[in-house]
């Protein structure tokens, strides 16, 4: 029993009792498991639930005085310590910056499931962990998927490794001290282990930071999910209405892809509902990696911060492409960037407003037409006369002149949108066509 994997009843079970406030070793004997294992299952695969969207560093919750002076260099500042500034405190502008950990996270059960601390203390101030038994069965299931096609160990080898890496690494040491210091141990090189923890084959976490996002470069149209129910899971177009209930202020996108030819380049859309832009990204292969990379692209042009307060809600349709909903919700870093629900089945009218807008695009690259000699400059180009085109539903304004009103000269200048005059809009193929020599 010990040496089988943990099942989807066991998850739950570990999820009920850690709802209830119980320990990690009352959650073990229950399960006949060794304390080791349902620690590693937990600090595997909790995640972020809720982040601050500006973590307080550990000196304002009485980890000693801070001392740090004059980062700004400004001999204007009158401030005699750097410790609340706007500027540089609670910023990795510091250098002595570490954001703050709840005590509770360090130690068992390491998670904030059934806290008993209600309202939360740190609430706004640090990010909260939880444990969600169905999230973790399908990281756990996408894992064994991609280890099995990637790793050249075997079980029991990469069980030594972890055992010997990662109590390592929780302790503060670099894959390089433990390279130099075990090579003989150690079953790969250092380059393949740094991949190992990057891929989260290892128990070892940076609690510093959140859970980083795994992607699945195998992927493959033809490797669909066994049940896309699990991806929706919480995510349903009946969850995504109750969710902006009465939350009218709310900034919500619409996601979609535009095919040229198929197996050629193709276009990631997404259209800003109270406004009617659309950011339209180029993607040279059509599959989950492609999408991610275009939204974490968009992410690294406007900020974390921006981005999340612009990009709250994203709603999209079943498409494989969008079936890593965890690497669509967080950055690079694991941080949650914005919350994403899908679309019925067969159901396109649910997100109308970005259909109808491709349109557009069809008016300018027909049906058929192959993408692949586009750049994003030409896409820019695209996206900028679309967007300045007036519309009877917007009042005779255009798309851009309420996204400047809505989203900010910031997001305008960060997606290279800009201003064209309404008698110079052009919809048609001519746009596009390179002139010839």
């Amino acid at each position: 029993m010990n040496n089988k994997h943990l099942t989807f009843e066991e998850r739950s079970i570990i999820e009920d009792l850690l709802n209830k406030g119980e320990k990690i070793h009352k959650i073990a004997q229950k399960l006949g498991r060794p304390d080791s294992s349902i620690v590693r299952e937990v600090q595997r695969n909790r995640y972020v639930c809720h982040t601050a969207t500006k973590e307080k560093c550990e000196f304002q919750f009485g980890a000693g005085a801070c001392t740090v002076i004059n980062l700004c260099q400004s001999g204007k500042c009158r401030h005699m310590s750097c410790s609340g500034c706007d500027d540089y405190c609670n910023s990795d502008k510091c250098p002595e910056y570490k954001p703050y950990i709840c005590p509770k996270l360090l130690k068992s059960p390491y998670v904030c499931n059934g806290c008993s601390e209600n309202p939360c203390r740190i609430s706004g101030f640090s990010a909260k962990y939880k444990y969600q038994a169905r999230r973790a069965q399908i990281v756990y299931e996408d894992k064994l998927k991609e280890s099995r096609g990637g790793i050249t160990l075997s079980a029991e080898e990469m069980e030594q490794l972890d055992n010997l890496v990662s109590p390592l690494l929780l302790k503060g040491q670099s894959i390089r001290t433990i390279y130099a210091n075990h090579k003989d141990e150690i079953p790969c090189s250092a380059s393949t282990l740094y991949e190992y923890v990057d891929r989260c084959y290892l128990t070892a976490r940076n609690i510093d930071m959140p859970r980083k996002v795994r992607f699945k470069p195998r992927y493959s149209h033809g490797n669909r999910p066994k049940s896309f129910q699990d991806f929706v899971f919480k995510r349903t177009y009946n969850d995504f209405q109750k969710f902006i209930e009465d939350k009218p202020d709310l900034n919500i996108w619409e996601l979609d892809t535009v095919i040229g030819v198929i197996g050629g380049y193709s276009f990631m859309t997404m259209l800003h509902r109270k406004s009617g832009f659309m950011i339209i990204c180029l993607l040279k292969e059509h599959n989950q990696m492609a999408v991610i990379e275009a939204i974490n692209d968009i992410c690294d042009k406007l900020g974390i911060e921006l981005f999340q307060k612009l990009f709250q809600v994203i709603l999209a349709d079943r498409g494989t492409e969008f079936g890593n909903p965890y690497a669509i919700e967080c950055d690079r870093n694991g941080e949650i960037k914005t919350k994403l629900f899908y679309c019925d089945p067969y159901c396109s009218w649910q997100k109308g407003m970005l259909e109808r807008n491709h349109e557009f695009i069809r008016q300018v690259l027909s049906k058929g037409k192959s993408f692949n000699d586009l750049s994003q400059s030409d896409i820019h180009l695209l996206m900028n006369h679309i967007n300045n085109y007036p519309r009877e539903s917007l009042n005779n304004v255009s798309p851009y002149e309420l996204a400047k009103l809505l989203l900010g000269d910031e997001f305008l200048k960060a997606l290279n949108a800009v201003k064209i005059e309404r008698d110079d809009v052009v919809l048609k193929p001519w746009l596009l066509r390179k002139p010839e020599y």
